[in-house]
């Protein structure tokens, strides 16, 4: 059955690091491309690469979830494209299972945007549920709240990791973040 695509806010966050480290940090995964690294509370997903097929990665996703006061892990099947050094797309392959069987659509983008010598880091996230207008109310009400946190974690987490990172770099210095005026 069809499914009616539900658009998230966009949710963006200020790095304090330069975009090219930014975006190496998130794309980091082993030859020929790359998936965000990112840990919640405690927990550290696993990432495992199935198939590459050009510039695409099919991958594999154990990912930390939480759904209010349940925390579980959740598995998914993404093809990654890496857009250097501007964005990652992800594209979820739908699956069985009591999450990812009847999301029929999840689709996810990080954006780089350089703001002077910092970064701004936007996650955009679309996603469907199978049942039509049943599975969009299910969808707004109960999985979209739940996407939406895992996205602010996912930002925050990354913020952090980039930043501590930055403070130590020599080849992508911490920097104030101004761009250079002209005139």
């Amino acid at each position: 059955m069809a499914h009616i695509p539900i658009n998230l806010s966009d949710q963006s966050i200020h790095i304090h690091a330069q975009r090219p480290l930014a975006f190496e940090m998130v794309s980091v995964l082993g030859v020929g491309g790359g998936v965000p690294q990112a840990s919640n509370a405690g927990s550290t997903p696993s990432i495992k690469v199935l198939a590459t097929n050009g510039d695409r990665q099919l991958v594999e996703f154990h990912t930390p979830l939480k759904a209010g006061p349940w925390q579980m892990n959740w598995k998914t099947t993404e093809w990654v494209a890496v857009k250097h050094p501007t964005s990652i797309d992800f594209e979820l392959l739908p699956s069985g299972g009591i999450l990812a069987g009847g999301l029929r659509q999840l689709t996810d983008r990080l954006e780089f945007v350089a703001q002077g010598n910092c970064t701004e880091l936007i996650y955009k996230s679309r996603f469907g549920i199978r049942w039509s207008i049943g599975g969009w109310l299910v969808g707004k009400i109960l999985v979209a709240p739940i996407i939406k946190s895992h996205m602010l974690e996912h930002l925050e987490d990354l913020k952090v990791k980039i930043e501590n990172r930055a403070r130590r770099s020599r080849l992508y210095p911490q920097l104030p973040c101004k761009e250079d005026e002209q005139g």
